[in-house]
């Protein structure tokens, strides 16, 4: 299945489609209560219109989920703003969404031969990691660069550090998800999972090299 154009309508696409190619998606439409499951071939338009919902208002909701590409900020303060705004903010939004999915597609498949069991709790303990790692950066480390401190050698080493068991953790998920291929016939849920786990290592790998490999060096010679 194509991923859905951004740049289309929304509300003509079938709400399954939808659950399955934009990660989140599945956390708006279980807010609002519109079945992405057994009612996903309906477009989102009649989706809403059964409900008695606003489709304009769900399409921005929608539209708000979608990564749009960004030349990276040249200046310190402005990068970590991006750092955090594009990553963090992420991170947070789209981890608990991917847990819940993975506790249901391993309870309800839980007699499947390639259910990802214990997928829910690795994503918990990369939530636990990361959460602790960006508060320590959100505290410590991006205060103290934005008032433009060289000696950072140390902090620097353990964020590298860390950054090494996150690509740890997301080789673990590859792994568990048969590099993120949900099986022949798999159900929307599960699908929606896994590519939401693609976009989530895709996620965690950019802004591991962002940081490591622009921001970083610019307060520890060497690094």
């Amino acid at each position: 299945m194509a991923d859905v154009d951004v740049r289309s309508n929304f509300a003509e696409t079938p709400i399954g489609e939808i659950a399955v190619t934009l990660p989140g998606a599945t956390a708006v439409f279980r807010k609002l209560k519109l079945d992405y499951c057994c009612g996903g071939s309906i477009s989102l338009a009649a989706a809403a219109a059964k409900r008695g919902l606003n489709v304009a208002e769900i399409e921005q909701n929608l539209s708000a989920l979608v990564a749009q590409p960004a030349d990276l900020p040249e200046e310190t303060g402005a990068l970590i703003d991006h750092i955090l705004a594009r990553y963090h903010q992420a991170h947070r939004r789209e981890l608990p969404e991917l847990i819940q999915l993975a506790k249901r597609v391993e309870r309800v498949h839980a007699d499947h031969p390639e259910a990802p069991a214990g997928l829910a709790d690795l994503l918990e303990g990369m939530l636990r990691e990361l959460t602790v790692h960006m508060q320590k950066e959100e505290n410590i480390l991006f205060p103290t660069m934005r008032e433009g401190s060289s000696l950072l050698f140390g902090p620097i080493d353990v964020m590298r550090a860390e950054h090494d068991e996150h690509g740890e953790t997301l080789a673990a998920l590859a792994a568990l998800t048969s590099d993120f291929a949900p099986p022949i016939g798999s159900c929307g849920s599960w699908r929606a999972l896994y590519n939401g786990c693609r976009k989530l290592s895709d996620d965690v790998m950019e802004h591991i090299h962002i940081e490591n490999n622009i921001l970083f060096p610019r307060f520890a010679a060497g690094c």
